[in-house]
């Protein structure tokens, strides 16, 4: 069963409530991603285990069902703690660990992987494109099949069409409107909304986003939203500052010389102090990323397998990425 929460934007932006709770210890750890190095593996793909004032989240889960696990023991990491599952849309490169998680952490907690938070449309049909206007036979939004054996071990989905805080000083951006024409999504999957197939623009793409007295700390799957209107919503919704630290995949290794140079110069103008992009970024966009940015190779760097945010320390980089 999926309950539907309608979010808390009645609460404003966070920094207009002094009653918002601010995170205090926050660490970010990428557990699959496309650069690895040491005992770690690489795949394309993304996952991030988040630990806030004691709790652990896991932000997606990779795209081969062992990747995580293996990363998560070579990085000795124990994913056991881990209550709570934010993805952050359907594609089978963020989720298709998830049964194989939800397994081994419950070998020792019971209680591990009892929520998993997805925005509104996370569920809807998808096929390939066969024709303009018209879809194939073939599901291929694999969650809707995975969706019975999570729930018959107990996992409860929560879907959101708003904003909403799921752990103290944690929340998910749900839906993100889409004021800039941001085209972030391969265009040969249809989906399936009021009975027509179109052309599917991942309507469920959210990200994360931990409030600290520094700024917001984002974290992206894909970026198929737009990483300008996803951070925009952000700033409007939840906190009102600029960005402290922003990672994940923004979908950017494809885009062009214009893409690249209008998007570097929105998040000048946003602003974000750190950033650790993997995944489908792109090596080059990164680096273009980090000269308009007016970053580092201490605060801009590739998020590979590993890779940590500490709050109030910055960014660890692995070897291969520092």
């Amino acid at each position: 069963m999926t309950l539907l929460v309608a979010g808390c934007l009645a609460c404003g932006p966070a920094t207009a409530q002094p009653q918002v709770r601010i995170a205090q210890s926050v660490v970010v750890t990428i557990l699959s991603s496309n650069l690895a190095d040491g005992s770690t593996v690489g795949e394309w793909g993304f996952s991030a285990l988040v630990q806030v004032d004691g709790r652990c989240l896991l932000f997606d889960a990779g795209r081969h069902p062992d990747t995580v696990l293996k990363n998560a023991q070579a990085l000795d990491i124990d994913l056991a703690c881990v209550t709570d599952v934010v993805l952050s849309h359907f594609h089978f490169d963020h989720t298709a660990g998830l049964l194989p998680i939800l397994k081994q952490a419950r070998r020792t907690n019971p209680d591990a992987l009892r929520r998993i938070h997805v925005a509104e449309g996370f569920f809807l049909s998808r096929r390939m494109a066969v024709a303009p206007g018209s879809a194939g036979d073939r599901e291929v939004n694999g969650m809707i099949a995975m969706r019975k054996p999570l729930e018959a071990a107990g996992v409860r989905f929560i879907e959101y069409s708003e904003p909403a805080e799921v752990m103290p000083g944690v929340w998910i951006t749900g839906p993100v409107a889409r004021r800039h024409p941001e085209t972030n999504y391969p265009k040969t999957i249809r989906v399936n909304i009021n009975d027509q197939w179109i052309e599917d623009y991942v309507p469920e793409s959210q990200g994360l986003t931990i409030v600290t007295a520094s700024g917001p700390i984002v974290l992206l799957g894909c970026g198929h939203s737009g990483t300008v209107n996803l951070l925009e919503q952000v700033q409007s919704t939840i906190q009102a500052r600029p960005i402290h630290a922003l990672m994940g995949g923004m979908h950017l290794f494809s885009a062009d010389d214009q893409t690249l140079g209008w998007t570097a110069d929105r998040l000048r103008d946003i602003g974000v102090e750190h950033l650790m992009a993997g995944h489908c970024t792109g090596i080059e966009p990164l680096f273009r990323l980090r000269t308009t940015l007016n970053l580092t190779r201490r605060t801009a760097v590739v998020g590979a397998v590993g890779s940590r945010f500490v709050y109030g320390e910055g960014i660890h980089p692995t070897a291969i990425a520092q």
